[in-house]
């Protein structure tokens, strides 16, 4: 216990400064279990990110939109690339990578996607659990 007048650490039992002799005023509060302590506040870890926020559902939605897109591109790769598309404005580009290349390119957009749209949900499930 730390003297109010002096500053002197005394033992908790003391009720007498050793240093200054002032008494010690033992003060104790008694909390009830289960009881809010102010100026404490519960840590509850990642999801409390997405608790009650208004930017993990506007950023969930913008992940699923852009996955969504990311697909129909991955699609109309797959598409232009089985149906060899013609004149192409990226013809240059077309005859280095090839059919097979740009299969590969929609395969990666649509691994993206997924991913995408996967971690969105991912979002709102722990938002929507969070809450309750």
């Amino acid at each position: 216990m730390k003297c109010r007048y002096c500053g002197h650490v005394n033992l908790d039992n003391a009720e007498f400064c050793v240093n200054c002799g002032s008494r010690i005023a033992q003060t104790f509060v008694a909390v009830e279990p289960g009881a809010r302590i102010p100026g404490s506040r519960r840590r509850s870890g990642v999801s409390s990110w997405f608790k009650g926020s208004a930017i993990g559902g506007v950023l969930g939605v913008v992940f699923i939109l852009v996955g969504i897109l990311l697909i129909i591109m991955s699609i109309g790769s797959f598409l232009d690339s089985a149906g060899g598309a013609g004149d192409d404005p990226l013809g240059t580009a077309k005859d280095i990578l090839g059919g097979f290349g740009t299969m590969i390119i929609g395969a990666v957009l649509i691994a993206i996607g997924g991913t995408l749209i996967f971690f969105s949900v991912i979002a709102f499930i722990i938002g929507a659990v969070d809450r309750k």
